[in-house]
C-alpha cells in the first residue's frame, strides 16, 4: 500500500453536501499513511462565476483570477470541515496564507508554476504535517511572486495534484472522476464504451489532448517515474482499488526521442479522399504505417521496407492512381515532449537545428506532442546529436 498519497475530488464530486460528506468518509477510511487532499470548486460554481464575469465590462487578468479563485476557496474550507466532522484532523491551504506553497509567473488566466520554488515550499509547509494532519489544498490556483493570485487554466487541479505529488515525491495520485475510469470512447456517444485498466501515458496524453475530458494533459508532464496514477470512479466509494492506472512518465526537462531506420516512402498522386486512402492502406497489408501526409494532388507513406516490388506494384494496379514513386532508405526521428502543444516554436526549433547540420528533411508530420521527422537514413546520427543539442536546458 502507498505511504504518501495526493488525492484530488473534481467539481461534480463535490456538488452536493452528500457528495461532499462521502468524499470525505471516503478520505476517512482510505488506508494510506499520508494524505493531501486538492478540490476544485463546488459543481458548476466556476462555471457561474465566469458566467457572471462575461456580463461585465472588460476587467484585468487579475481581478479576473482573484474573482475566480473563490470556488476552490470555498471548497477547501467544506470539505476541510467535513473531514473535520468525521473525525480527520484536516488544514486549508489558500493561496492568501503565508503557507501557500504553489508559485507561479503572473500569467493570471494560465500560469505555469516555477517548480523550484515550489518544491521548496511544500517541503517546508506541507510534508511536516503528513502523517498527523490532512492538508486540503485548493486546486487550479497559484501565487505569482507579488502575492497575486493566479489560475492554472481550466483543469487546473488535475495540475495543482500532480505539480504536489511531483514535490512531495509521492507514491501515489489518485484522481477522483464521475466516471468507471478512463473509458474507451465517450459514454454519451458509445453506450457500450469500456473501462480501461491500464494506459500508457502517451496515450492518455493524446486522448486527453484529443477531447477527452478525463485529465488535463498539460498536468501529466509531473507525474514521477516512481509514482502509480490512478483515476477511479467517485461512485465506487473507494480511493484504493479499481479504476485506469496511467503508467509511463515524461522526460519534463527534454524531449524523448525515438528512431527507426530501414523505411520506404511511397508517394501516390491521386485525388486526395477516403476511398483512395482505404485503397492505399489495404495495398499495403500489414506493414506497419510510421507517418501519412498529403498534398494537393497527393498521399505519401511511410512504412517499413518490405518487398518493394510487390507493394508498388500492387498500388500501381488500383484504378484511379496517376502515377507512383518511391524512396528507399529512408529514418524517421520521432521526438515528444508534452510542452510542444502549448509552446510555439517546436517544429521551427528542430528544422533550424537540422538546417545548421545540412540535414535535409524529407517530411515533417506532427500529432498531438509528438513531431515526426522524416530523413535521409545515412543522415541519421548526425540529426539525433542536432536535436539533442537543440533541446539541452
Amino acid at each position: 500500500m502507498s505511504k504518501r498519497v495526493v488525492i484530488k475530488f473534481g467539481g461534480a464530486d463535490l456538488a452536493t453536501g452528500e457528495k461532499v460528506q462521502r468524499a470525505a468518509k471516503m478520505v476517512a477510511e482510505a488506508p494510506y499513511k499520508e494524505m493531501v487532499v486538492v478540490v476544485s470548486a463546488m459543481g458548476k460554481t466556476t462555471d457561474n462565476l465566469i458566467g457572471t464575469i462575461s456580463q461585465l465590462n472588460e476587467i484585468s487578468d487579475a481581478d479576473y483570477a482573484e474573482i475566480i479563485s473563490m470556488g476552490e476557496r470555498t471548497s477547501a474550507r467544506v470539505f476541510a470541515s467535513a473531514l473535520r466532522a468525521v473525525g480527520v484532523k484536516a488544514e486549508v491551504f489558500d493561496p492568501a496564507g503565508d503557507n501557500w506553497p504553489i508559485i507561479t509567473d503572473s500569467n493570471f488566466r494560465n500560469a505555469e508554476p516555477d517548480i523550484e520554488k515550489t518544491t521548496g515550499l511544500t517541503q517546508k509547509f506541507v510534508a511536516p504535517l503528513l502523517g498527523r494532519v490532512v492538508p486540503v489544498v485548493c486546486g487550479f490556483l497559484g501565487k505569482d511572486a507579488k502575492g497575486r493570485v493566479t489560475t492554472l487554466g481550466r483543469g487546473g487541479s488535475d495540475t495543482t495534484a500532480l505539480l504536489l505529488a511531483h514535490c512531495l515525491n509521492a507514491d501515489e495520485v489518485v484522481l477522483v472522476k464521475e466516471t468507471s475510469g478512463v473509458l474507451s470512447a465517450d459514454p454519451k456517444i458509445v453506450p457500450d464504451a469500456k473501462p480501461l485498466s491500464k494506459l500508457d501515458i502517451h496515450e492518455m496524453f493524446d486522448l486527453a489532448q484529443g477531447g477527452a475530458k478525463i485529465v488535463k494533459p498539460e498536468a501529466l508532464k509531473y507525474k514521477l517515474p516512481s509514482q502509480t496514477l490512478r483515476i477511479v470512479d467517485f461512485a465506487s466509494g473507494s480511493l484504493a482499488e479499481g479504476g485506469t492506472e496511467i503508467t509511463g512518465f515524461f522526460a519534463i526537462n527534454s524531449a524523448e526521442m525515438n528512431s527507426q531506420e530501414g523505411l520506404l516512402a511511397i508517394n501516390v498522386v491521386c485525388d486526395v479522399n477516403t476511398r483512395n486512402l482505404k485503397e492505399i492502406f489495404q495495398a499495403l497489408s500489414q506493414n506497419p504505417v510510421y507517418g501519412v501526409s498529403s498534398g494537393r494532388k497527393s498521399v505519401t507513406v511511410f512504412t517499413s521496407d518490405g518487398n518493394v516490388r510487390e507493394v508498388i506494384n500492387r498500388l500501381h494496379r488500383i484504378e484511379g492512381f496517376k502515377a507512383i514513386s518511391h524512396r528507399e532508405n529512408v529514418a524517421l526521428l520521432q521526438i515528444s515532449h508534452p510542452d510542444f502543444i502549448d509552446s510555439p516554436g517546436g517544429v521551427a526549433k528542430i528544422s533550424n537545428a537540422l538546417s545548421r547540420e545540412g540535414i535535409n528533411i524529407i517530411e515533417i508530420t506532427t500529432s498531438k506532442a509528438t513531431i515526426n521527422v522524416f530523413i535521409e537514413e545515412n543522415q541519421l546520427k548526425k540529426a539525433k546529436e542536432a536535436i539533442s543539442n537543440a533541446f539541452k536546458t
